[in-house]
């Protein structure tokens, strides 16, 4: 494979970017612009994605739908609305639809439908790059994707004939955009910090020796992109009412346009300044903004030589390229692998010793050790399990079980067992088990492919 790529696709917008020879480029659409929007229109005749579907939204808000990412892959309504969006979703039996209309008819439409469509537009971007027919490609996904949300993203960009290499959350691929995992011999602390259209997403990533570990991501739903158009669209209408005595928030068609003009304004905003810290997201590109956390990080390094809407992109696209062999850059980049896409826990049976060991999101080659008290009766044996599982759980589903090892000949005095765990390259959890008292040393292996 000469040629890969890279998507990041959030729920706004999404951005491809090619990586040839060990060199990325972010390349535009058939509009000439580098970002996507990730909006589909469901005409009488046709179904319209991306530019021309978001300019169509004041004629056809009915049958638009945005902000896909957060319905696609879930199977029930997780309380996430938008008050400017007409068209919202309905679960039936688990699965999210929504319905448009067709001439005189009412249609249902799946949410994995309208993802594909948004996948499609993207294959066609990608096929004007390359004259192979394989299109290997690395998605890029926000850091507060369920497990169900990544296998929908992956399952539409195979439907949309893209061969799907990994799946790197948003701090991931910041940090292999800028190329921070090319000196194995330094040790980082990096904050990534993502603006997105409806979420902020703070990340504390540690690089060391060439690898990368997530140490927390928060996110926020109150301060994002949206809730900037929000505060400009109030701000315009009192302006408006100020000088022609009239509310354009009354009617429906004014108000669309306003909240199109608040979405252009912040686009000219971000066009006043560049400098980042990692900043990722459109929202991430307005000056007063970057001053902020220029003030909260006055120490930092800020990047600032990739756009912001389109650092996960290229992120992405590297972890392509060095996936597929085709990388100019240092053999130790080779050991990046796609972060979990679920948490793991561990527990011990029937007692309150239940902890978290890695939380999605984490990239493999990760280290951790957690201390499980053993049950304080004068039992001799004792469960183990590990399972997958957003929380913990005292009954976890047979399914989600990953391993339960049964431990006997334990002391009185056995207080506490140990479990180191390495997170390997090739996806494979590797997992010590040691308790001294009674002289406990057990090693085994998860193989990967469940997380």
């Amino acid at each position: 494979m000469s040629v890969t790529f890279g998507i990041y696709i959030g729920c706004s917008s999404c951005c491809i970017a090619v990586n040839k020879d060990g060199r990325f480029e972010v390349v535009a659409n058939t509009s000439g612009d580098r970002v996507t929007p990730a909006v589909v229109a469901y005409h009488d005749a046709e179904v319209v994605t991306g530019p021309a579907a978001k300019q169509g939204i004041i004629r056809h808000a009915a049958n638009t739908i945005q902000h896909i990412l957060r319905v696609a892959g879930t199977n029930e309504d997780e309380g996430f609305n938008i008050s400017s969006i007409t068209c919202k979703p309905s679960w039936e039996n688990g699965q999210p639809r929504y319905s448009v209309a067709k001439g005189e008819k009412s249609i249902g439409v799946s949410a994995d439908d309208v993802l594909l469509h948004i996948f499609v537009l993207l294959k066609e971007i990608a096929s004007s790059h390359t004259s192979e027919p394989e299109l290997p490609l690395v998605i890029s996904i926000p850091a507060w994707s369920s497990e169900g949300t990544i296998a929908s993203v992956k399952t539409a960009a195979k439907k949309a004939s893209f061969t799907v290499l990994s799946v790197v959350t948003q701090p991931v691929a910041a940090v292999l955009a800028y190329g921070l995992l090319d000196d194995n011999k330094s040790n980082m602390q990096v904050v990534v910090l993502h603006g997105g259209g409806t979420t902020v997403v703070g990340s504390l990533v540690e690089v060391a020796g060439g690898m990368l570990t997530l140490r927390e991501s928060i996110s926020s739903s109150t301060v994002a992109g949206d809730t900037l158009t929000e505060l400009l669209v109030k701000h315009f209408a009192k302006e408006f009412y100020t000088k022609y005595k009239g509310d354009p928030l009354e009617n429906r068609r004014s108000k669309r346009k306003l909240y199109n003009a608040a979405e252009n304004s912040k686009h000219v905003l971000s066009t006043m300044g560049t400098a980042q810290v990692i900043l990722t997201g459109g929202s991430a590109k307005i000056p007063r903004l970057q001053q902020l956390v220029r003030d909260a990080f006055p120490q930092a390094e800020f990047l600032c030589s990739l756009p912001p809407d389109e650092v996960l992109a290229a992120g992405a696209s590297v972890e392509a390229a060095m996936l597929s062999g085709r990388t100019s850059q240092s053999p130790v980049l080779s050991s990046m692998v796609p972060a979990l896409a679920v948490t793991v826990n561990c527990m011990i049976l029937n007692t309150d010793s239940n902890e978290c060991v890695f939380s999605r999101g984490t990239p493999t080659h990760s280290r951790h050790s957690i201390n499980l008290p053993l049950p304080s009766s004068a039992s001799s044996q004792c469960s183990v399990i590990i399972y997958e599982g957003e929380k913990c759980s005292q009954n976890p589903e047979e399914e989600y079980i990953l391993v339960k090892v049964d431990l006997t000949s334990l002391m009185p005095e056995s207080k506490l067992l140990k479990l180191d765990f390495h997170l390997k390259s090739d996806g494979s959890l590797h997992v010590n088990l040691s308790e001294p008292v009674a002289k406990i040393n057990r090693t085994f292996i998860i193989e990967g492919g469940r997380s």
